[in-house]
């Protein structure tokens, strides 16, 4: 009777077993998912969006209201230095310097009266005149410079990319008329979310596509610029980051987005595993290695970069060619 008690009792402690088994490798009847740790490339890559803007323009206003009277481009064309692209009415300021010019002549010839009888004249009275002939010429200067600042002309040869210009219409200080750019100078503008800007050094290179060509037009980009002073919008914080195209496109044109990939940093040669194959608990990181045919071994894993497409780095804890579990079906 003991012994047939004692039998029972075993059977009842390898059933259990059997169940504890069943339940920890098969995670209710699916098969536990397996990938094997791999000797390859980790790199980690920052992507953002960018937009093309001139590397070399000129925003055009004028340094006075006024009414425009001719508007002589439009946008698209090319232009010389020191063309004229639009004017203002200077029906009033003409008459203006004409006057001045009238009023600087009698005051220089005044002048010159009081010199060739300088006997018959107080020093008082000779200052005076030298004074008012002096005043009279500053004020025709004054009135040429308006005359000139009523024209807008090019700074530099090259192409008017925006024109907000018409006749008839009235101007208001500051107001840019229009946009020269220097075209196939092209830089892309991003802005880099403070997550990720320290990882962005100067001299970076990038790959970039853009919307309007095909995936296959890929550009070669360098970082040139970062704005050490942020730039928030609706609470979000990010940072101006700009990229030189190191070949041109005649294809290009300001405005257009571009879509870039940084590469930020890279490790070769080294052991890496799919991140879902890790698991955190505190401070360590586990993964669970397979052992012989139906066991499995929780050890801890020190790990490196992490890397583009879920891959991350595996410094120790682990050897080139060990199983590891990965995804929902992995069990604790």
């Amino acid at each position: 009777m003991f012994r047939k008690r004692n039998i029972i009792l075993v059977l009842i402690i390898s059933a259990s077993a059997l169940a504890w088994w069943y339940f920890r490798v098969k995670n209710t009847g699916e098969a536990v998912q397996t990938e094997i740790v791999r000797r390859g490339d980790v790199a980690e890559t920052v992507s953002v969006t960018g937009e093309l803007v001139p590397e070399t323009y000129a925003d055009l206003s004028f340094a006075s209201a006024g009414i425009i009277d001719a508007a002589l481009v439009k946008a698209g064309d090319v232009v010389i230095e020191g063309q004229v692209i639009v004017s203002l009415d200077r029906e009033v300021i003409s008459s203006q310097l004409k006057d001045a010019r009238l009023a600087a002549r009698i005051a220089e010839q005044n002048e010159q009266l009081i010199l060739r009888d300088r006997l018959s004249y107080a020093p008082e009275e000779r200052a005076a005149k030298k004074l008012a002939s002096a005043q009279a010429r500053e004020k025709v200067h004054t009135i040429e410079a308006e005359m000139a600042a009523s024209v807008l002309r090019t700074p530099f040869a090259g192409e008017v990319s925006r024109f907000d210009a018409r006749v008839g219409e009235g101007v208001t200080l500051g107001k840019v008329m229009a946009r020269v750019i220097k075209p196939g100078a092209y830089l892309l503008e991003s802005r880099v979310p403070e997550s990720d800007i320290a990882k962005i050094k100067l001299g970076m290179t990038a790959k970039i596509t853009f919307d309007a060509l095909t995936q296959d037009d890929i550009f070669e980009g360098e970082v040139v610029t970062i704005d050490p002073a942020s730039t928030v919008v609706q609470d979000v914080v990010s940072y101006t980051v700009q990229f030189r195209l190191k070949l041109g496109d005649e294809r290009l044109k300001e405005g257009m987005t571009g879509n870039i990939d940084i590469e930020t940093d890279k490790r070769t040669g080294v052991l890496w595993v799919p991140y879902r194959a890790l698991t955190k608990e505190g401070t360590k990181t586990y993964a669970e290695m397979k052992r012989g045919e139906q066991g499995f071994e929780k050890v801890v894993v020190t790990t490196g970069l992490e890397g583009d497409e879920g891959t991350v780095e595996i410094t120790s804890g682990l050897t080139e060619g060990d199983a590891v579990t990965i995804g929902a079906t992995q069990k604790k």
